[in-house]
């Protein structure tokens, strides 16, 4: 039987460190409140839906 010897160990983090590690990284890149969003979303789920009830699509 052979034996596989070893080498050092090479292991990602333990926890969830290293994905805290990468979100923390400001990558630049226009900035948006989560409201913004939310309110951007909203206007167009209403425009769609006057446009489909007015027959227009």
């Amino acid at each position: 039987m052979v034996k596989l010897s070893r080498g050092p160990a090479t292991s990602g983090p333990s926890s969830s460190l290293g994905i805290m590690r990468f979100f923390d990284v400001d990558t630049g890149g226009p900035k948006m409140s989560p409201e913004f969003v939310v309110i951007v979303a909203v206007v167009l789920i209403i425009l769609v839906l006057l446009v489909k009830n007015l027959n227009l699509i």
